[in-house]
C-alpha cells in the first residue's frame, strides 16, 4: 500500500476534489535498462570462454570470474527493473480507481521524526475508516529545511481519499485546517 501525500497551500485546498493523481515516477534509464548491457557482457564473456583454446588457468579463472559478476549484475538489475515495473502498475491502477471511485473520509497521523541532512523525515501511520473498519497504513515524509509548510503533528486530523481494492491513499494536510477540525471535534 501506498500514501501519496499532499501538503497544500491553504486550508480551503485541504477538501477541494481531489482532481487527478500525479503519474508515478517514471525509472531512470540506467535503472530501467543495466540488465540489457549486463546481459551482452555475460553472453561476450561466455563466447570468449568458449572460443579459446587451452586458455592459461588466469585468463579462464578471470573470464569466469567476470562471467559470473556480469550475470551477477544481469539477475540483480532484471529484479529491480521487474520491481519497478510492478510498482509502478500498481499505482497507476491506482490513480485510475481514485480518479473513478474515490471516497472521502477524515483520519488521522502518528508522526515519528529523525532529522537528516537537509531537512527531516517524518514517518508514521495513517488511520482512516475503511469498508472492513478502520485501515492503517505506514506512511513517510522528507520535510525540508526550507520547506515553508508546517508538517503534521501527531494526532493530527488529514483528509484522506481511498478507493476499494486499490494499494493507493491521498492525504491531505494543513495546518490550520488540522487545528479546525480539531476545535470542531470539542
Amino acid at each position: 500500500m501506498s500514501v501519496v501525500w499532499q501538503q497544500v497551500a491553504t486550508a480551503d485546498a485541504v477538501e477541494a476534489p481531489l482532481g487527478e493523481t500525479p503519474a508515478p515516477p517514471r525509472p531512470g534509464l540506467v535503472r530501467r535498462w543495466l540488465w540489457a548491457p549486463a546481459a551482452a557482457a555475460t553472453a561476450v564473456l561466455y563466447a570468449t570462454r568458449r572460443s579459446v583454446e587451452d586458455p592459461s588457468p588466469e585468463l579462464e579463472l578471470g573470464l569466469v570470474l567476470g562471467m559470473l559478476a556480469a550475470a551477477l549484475v544481469t539477475a540483480v538489475a532484471a529484479l529491480v527493473r521487474y520491481r519497478d515495473d510492478q510498482q509502478r502498475t500498481a499505482a497507476t491502477r491506482g490513480a485510475e480507481a481514485l480518479a473513478t471511485d474515490a471516497r472521502p473520509t477524515t483520519g488521522s497521523v502518528t508522526v515519528r521524526e529523525r532529522p537528516v541532512r537537509g531537512g527531516r523525515m517524518l514517518s508514521g501511520v495513517l488511520s482512516y475508516p475503511g469498508e472492513e473498519g478502520t485501515a492503517t497504513e505506514a506512511w513517510s515524509l522528507l520535510v525540508r529545511d526550507d520547506d515553508e509548510l508546517a508538517p503534521p503533528r501527531s494526532g493530527d486530523p488529514v483528509a484522506v481519499w481511498w478507493a476499494p481494492g486499490t494499494d493507493v491513499v491521498v492525504a491531505r494536510y494543513h495546518r490550520a485546517w488540522a487545528d479546525d477540525v480539531r476545535r470542531r471535534a470539542r
